[in-house]
């Protein structure tokens, strides 16, 4: 091959490289390249949503190991297996008596006793807390609705202490704004959109931490997202007083949505008060101090 041919299969392998790079960084750039995997379709549908709230149980129970306390001497707790130290409350009060003798829960401690006779280690916390935030992110995109798989999840994402990856607020509002756009789609269960409305609240809370970064304009858009969905939230609860539906859900899971209601208005109120400080002439001008 003479010098000519060399020269011009060089310069076309440069421009193909040069190419291939621009392109690739615009795909990346844009996300063309995540692979986010749905076996089965599972993702968003509804087994996906009954898979979503079955994997609570294991999560809780990893999240739980992380609680052990270091050094601790003696016997296992009866009720999960873990070391929670001479105080032994790190277990749920309303612990139901006898349940720990059934056969399931007798299975469920063999699982997840810790036998290791050493003291727990900050890497295997470390480890637990990760398994945890993972799992939690899968039982996330199962349903994007669930209130308590979502508010777990962004909790992990925004609490430096709990979550074991850097944060994020950029892609946390982001989750925030794909969760509420997903949960207002729903037309008959009411709550989806308890769900949006707590997703509104969380954004606006990270508004008011950051707020150099965000209008008051845009907390003020944010705390209309959040009042239409809790509109919402009102209006297919009655629908299904109406209907009957409510009463097909046990006492626990209505006074569940009760409980996440009240809490989620006091959100809401809490948040209107900030930014009618915010809006003021004082609290505009602590907002521009150093």
């Amino acid at each position: 091959m003479n010098l000519r041919d060399i020269a011009i299969t060089s310069a076309l392998a440069v421009a193909g490289v040069a190419l291939w790079s621009h392109g690739a960084n615009r795909l990346a750039a844009g996300g063309d390249f995540d692979f986010r995997p749905n076996p089965l379709g599972l993702k968003t549908s509804p087994y996906g949503a009954v898979v979503a709230l079955a994997m609570q149980g294991g999560i809780e129970s990893d999240w739980h190991g992380t609680m052990e306390v270091e050094g601790t001497e003696g016997s296992t707790c009866a009720t999960c297996g873990h070391h929670h130290g001479p105080e032994g409350d790190a277990c749920h009060a309303d612990h139901k008596a006898g349940a720990s003798d059934s056969w399931i829960s007798r299975i469920e401690l063999a699982a997840t006793e810790r036998t290791n006779p050493s003291p727990v280690t900050n890497g295997h916390k470390l480890y637990l807390r990760r398994q945890t935030e993972d799992q939690l992110r899968l039982a996330y995109e199962l349903d994007p609705s669930n209130y308590a798989n979502y508010n777990s999840y962004h909790l992990f994402l925004t609490e430096p202490s709990v979550g074991t990856r850097p944060v994020l607020t950029d892609k946390v509002i982001e989750l925030a704004s794909s969760t509420i756009n997903y949960c207002l789609k729903e037309e008959s269960d009411p709550r989806p959109a308890l769900t949006a409305a707590a997703a509104a609240g969380n954004v606006l809370e990270l508004m008011f931490l950051h707020r150099d970064d965000y209008k008051l304009e845009q907390m003020k858009e944010e705390l209309h997202v959040l009042d239409y969905s809790l509109g919402k939230h009102r209006a297919l609860t009655e629908k299904w007083l109406s209907s009957g539906e409510f009463q097909n859900l046990s006492p626990a899971r209505q006074s569940e949505m009760l409980e996440r209601l009240k809490f989620v208005v006091k959100v809401r109120d809490a948040a209107v008060k900030t930014v009618e400080r915010l809006a003021s002439p004082a609290g505009d001008q602590a907002a521009n101090s150093p």
